[in-house]
Formats: structure tokens, sequence, C-alpha cells
């Protein structure tokens, strides 16, 4: 059975659900790969890269919280 059909078939079985639980779990499971499936974008990914290396090279260079709060 090809990918498509294998969907409509889980579509169909899907609408006859008549138990929370069982939807809960459906939920939990598509959220937990949706989200272990999540690509970070190049331009993030070196975002996060000079960020980390600004705090390797300056670990004291750091704002606290209230600081930032108050100049907001």
């Amino acid at each position: 059975m090809d990918l498509s059909s294998r969907k409509y078939h889980f579509i169909q079985e899907l609408i006859n659900v008549d138990k929370e639980n069982i939807m809960d779990a459906l939920e939990r499971v598509l959220k937990r790969e949706k989200e272990a499936h999540q690509e970070i974008s190049t331009a993030h990914k070196k975002e996060l890269d000079n960020r980390l290396e600004s705090y390797k090279n300056n670990p004291s260079d750091l704002l606290d919280w209230d600081t930032v709060k108050n100049d907001w």
C-alpha cells in the first residue's frame, strides 16, 4: 500500500475514533514527531553559533534580567 492510500485509510479510521484518550495519544505522537523533525535554518544556526562564541570569549559580559527589563 502506498503512502497516499495509507493516509486515506488512517483518516477513515481516525474519523471513527470515539475515545478521547486515543485522540490524546495520537496527538502526542504527532506533536513529538513534528518537533523531532523541525529544522533550524542556516541563518538561525549561524546566529546561535555567533552568540555561543561571544559567550565563550566573554563569559562575564552579560546583562541581568532586571537591567534589560528596566531599559525596555
